[in-house]
């Protein structure tokens, strides 16, 4: 019986996570160094792999920097950066940190990475710290790619100010070589088999390299022996309802400066950024509750943008928004711009309707005379209420006093145009000290 296709075979000479070798055979005189050669070049060039892109070290914004109390400056802490090795199954750009007080080591291990990424040589130094004041905060943005990237390509609008790209080297096989041996073949010295080394950085075995580098060389050849009717190019549309998750979320809506900050240290910058997380991971952070996650939301939900990736089932924390596992809550204090937090967007437009309706009803009857005509301006004056809770009250289409015992102290104090309980208590004071009260 003669040679045939079926008759090669793969057998593993060694294997383990980093190195292997195997051999391929029997191949027809020829073929051994033309499989090696093109397994080889295509082991070094297209395997998919995980490398970081950019880098933020607070306190410095480019890498020709010496840092105070650390022993290295910044190009020597990015050259030890470029050689961590980084496993992952993501399809965008994340971010790893680390921060560091303090005399002592900082080792690749000591960052902090979401769940499906993971550094490999753990041990890695990356900076020493000698003095007891020195810090040191970084943030990695790492991405998945192939073969050698330059700094200026990894180059990204998005990225915060003080991040500088650096190149990275995508390619998880390291060394790849190969030699052809003379073999026998039913009773026939006119064969080889093929040995090939294959030695990775650890993020990927050699074996599955080989298995991606042989389906990739299978589905170009299948491309070419396929005959296909020449079809015109695939119009890609991009929907315009998608760009707001590319937008930095302080472009979209106003956060408080400890929000913010909490948001830059963790890498959060973009509306994606921020759905990409799930309630757990946000709730995880320091100086961050339910409070403040409750209240970003809120804002982020009267964008009209956002309504139309509602239906988006890959954000993590849309899914949870919908699912009603983040509820949103009130607390008793006075509303400012950094610290205000709101009901829902459905139980502000009931209370605000509802009060609106009971003011206009009474709007249509004879004007009141005596205190209940009062007007709204007078008694704000009278008791020191300012003009921006009296452009609350006007909202409401309340003119006088009158219109204020229409209204409950819920009214008063819930919704997008309440005013303070203080204020509302002096109302309600004032009220009483003429015989007349707020709504039961």
């Amino acid at each position: 019986m003669g040679f045939t296709i079926e008759s090669l075979r793969l057998a593993v000479v060694h294997d383990d996570d980093r190195k292997g070798e195997y051999r391929i055979g029997p191949l027809h005189k020829g073929y051994g160094v033309t499989i090696g050669n093109t397994l080889r070049r295509v082991l070094l060039s297209s395997i998919n792999g995980t490398a970081v892109i950019a880098v933020h070290i607070d306190g410095i914004a480019h890498q020709f920097t010496a840092m105070p109390g650390i022993l290295e400056d910044g190009i020597q802490i990015i050259a030890n950066i470029k050689q961590m090795v980084i496993k992952s199954d993501i399809n965008d750009k994340k971010v790893i940190t680390c921060t560091k007080k303090g005399i002592g080591a900082v080792y690749a291990g000591d960052f902090i990475c979401p769940g499906s990424v993971e550094v490999v040589n753990k041990d890695l130094p990356i900076a020493n710290l000698v003095d007891n004041d020195a810090k040191l905060s970084m943030n990695l943005y790492i991405e998945n790619g192939v073969e050698y990237r330059l700094a200026e390509e990894n180059r990204d609008v998005t990225f915060p100010i003080g991040t500088f790209p650096i190149d990275s080297n995508f390619c998880p096989v390291s060394h790849v070589s190969f030699n052809v041996k003379p073999s026998m073949f039913n009773e026939s010295l006119n064969y080889e088999n093929l040995f090939l080394q294959v030695e990775t950085n650890g993020a990927i075995t050699p074996m599955d390299a080989l298995k991606s580098a042989s389906k990739i060389l299978v589905e170009y050849f299948n491309s070419i022996t396929i005959e296909k009717e020449i079809e015109e190019a695939p119009v890609v549309v991009h929907f315009e309802k998608d760009e707001i998750l590319k937008k930095p979320i302080e472009e979209v809506i106003p956060l408080s400066v400890r929000t913010g900050n909490v948001f830059k240290k963790a890498g959060i910058y973009t509306v994606q950024d921020l759905f990409n997380q799930s309630k757990k991971e946000l709730l995880s952070l320091k100086n961050f509750g339910m409070k403040s996650l409750s209240s970003t939301l809120e804002e982020l939900m009267k964008v009209p943008d956002i309504e139309h990736i509602m239906d988006r089932e890959d954000l993590p924390l849309i899914k949870e928004y919908k699912a009603g596992e983040i509820a949103i809550t009130v607390d008793d204090f006075e509303p400012t711009y950094e610290t205000a937090q709101k009901e829902t967007s459905s139980e502000v437009a009931e209370t605000e309707k509802k009060a609106k309706i009971a003011v206009e009803e009474k709007s249509s009857e004879k004007e009141p005379t005596g205190i209940l005509g009062k007007s709204i301006e007078d008694l704000c004056t009278e008791l020191s209420i300012s003009d921006s809770q009296l452009e609350r009250l006007r909202k409401y289409h309340i003119s006088n006093v009158e219109h204020l015992t229409h209204m409950t102290f819920e009214d008063l104090t819930v919704g997008n145009n309440r005013i303070s309980k203080k204020n509302a208590k002096k109302i309600e004071e004032f009220l009483q000290e003429h015989d007349l009260k707020l709504k039961e």
